[in-house]
């Protein structure tokens, strides 16, 4: 899919906007990976320009790795190129492992190699059909991110015949994670990143934590939680801002990989754990395993908590959620 600049912001920091060393806090906005990515950090001036220039710089070279769009990327070459192996970066090679444990964790809830049945949707192209179950039959055989051969060794990989990969539900959360790197590095201590529905957390700022508000999928501009939060990561799946609508029925872009159609057991998801790759994968997973099979699946881990709309609107919160945000 050819991303475009959206207006997705399901989660966000709740703060004004910063100038130049206003209140010691510096903000940028840029369009990066199809998104409106928000850079917030606390420091001096010309040093935190600096970091926030040279984590937009890294996230610029993640998407020219990964874009499945980009004519020349690896992913896009590993898509034009299937069935033969492909030299990779370490980038690409960390990102495919980390899309086949998340794989393997959500027993294929969450799957990047969607990409063959993703492209039968009108999503791009508003003039196609919905694609009929057969059509979608055909194309799903071509499903299955455990096929990928990933090769260590030689830093290269191969995906099979006719299948396609799309890294739109796992690259977002893995280059803001490089970029707070980055800024880590530059002697940046507290910063937070949002990009379209997700928010990597830094330290806090010298007046407290940052805010953090979760907004309501079908009311725009109202917020279904507030909270403060600090060094974490939170992620939001919705399918409140990317849909289409036929004949009165409303089709999200978040596809269930295993049945091929789009997920309709959630409004939204809402996950909180430490990694920003994985709130990002886990938050489409959980979208697509819906309030019960999702609920379940993150009571078992320790390290997430999540916040889900189910299809009815109800809200549903994981046992530890209220203790994560310090309501408890």
């Amino acid at each position: 899919e050819k991303p475009t600049a959206e207006n997705t912001k399901e989660t966000k920091i709740v703060s004004p906007l910063y100038g130049h060393n206003e209140n010691g806090l510096v903000k940028r906005e840029a369009v990066l990976m199809g998104s409106q990515f928000v850079f917030i950090a606390e420091g001096d001036n010309k040093i935190v320009i600096d970091a926030i220039k040279k984590a937009t710089e890294a996230i610029r070279q993640v998407e020219a790795l990964v874009s499945s769009w980009k004519p020349g990327s690896e992913v896009y070459l590993l898509n034009q190129h299937a069935g033969e192996f492909i030299k990779i970066s370490q980038h690409t090679l960390h990102l495919l492992k980390l899309a086949k444990t998340a794989h393997k964790e959500t027993q294929g809830a969450f799957d990047i190699t969607i990409g063959a049945v993703w492209d039968l949707y009108p999503f791009r192209d508003s003039s196609k059909p919905i694609p009929s179950d057969l059509q979608i039959q055909e194309k799903l055989q071509f499903v299955n991110a455990s096929k990928i051969e990933i090769d260590e060794a030689r830093s290269m990989a191969k995906i099979p015949e006719n299948m396609k990969i799309n890294m739109g539900g796992i690259a977002k959360g893995y280059a803001a994670g490089i970029a707070i790197e980055v800024m880590k590095q530059k002697g940046i201590q507290n910063a937070a990143i949002s990009a379209g529905g997700d928010t990597y957390l830094l330290g806090k700022k010298s007046t407290g934590a940052w805010k953090i508000s979760i907004e309501n999928p079908r009311w725009e501009g109202r917020s279904l939680e507030q909270f403060l939060a600090a060094n974490m990561s939170v992620a939001t799946s919705s399918d409140s801002k990317r849909y289409i609508m036929r004949n009165g029925k409303r089709y999200g872009h978040i596809l269930d990989p295993r049945t091929g159609k789009p997920a309709n057991d959630a409004q939204s998801v809402t996950i909180i754990t430490q990694n920003p790759t994985l709130a990002d994968a886990y938050a489409t997973a959980v979208y697509v395993m819906g309030a019960t099979e999702g609920l379940k699946w993150v009571e078992k881990r320790a390290d997430v908590e999540a916040l889900i709309v189910d299809a009815n609107g109800d809200v549903h919160k994981s046992s530890g959620w209220d203790n994560v945000i310090g309501k408890k």
